[in-house]
């Protein structure tokens, strides 16, 4: 039987959607380079991150730890673009 899927290093790209504006340091800070940052309709949607899902968790984490609500974290297809 091959683990190579649980054993192997993983990187997806994610998107997250929060409620209100988020403070574009932060986002600097927590987000590795390449991400896309837009706003809309009294929404934050932090698209192209790339980690894997420690990484995620770690992330969504520290939202949490600063009282930021997160309405969606999606997993992006490869065809799909950034917004």
């Amino acid at each position: 039987m091959n683990n190579n899927a649980f054993t192997q290093p993983h990187s997806d790209r994610y998107r997250i959607i929060i409620k209100g504006v988020m403070d574009e340091e932060f986002i600097r800070d927590y987000c590795a380079p390449g991400f896309t940052l837009t706003y809309r309709e009294g929404r934050t949607t932090l698209s192209n991150i790339h980690t894997d899902q420690a990484g995620m968790v770690g992330l969504i984490r520290q939202l949490h730890n600063l009282g930021v609500t997160v309405l969606a974290v999606e997993l992006q297809s490869e065809m799909e673009g950034t917004e």
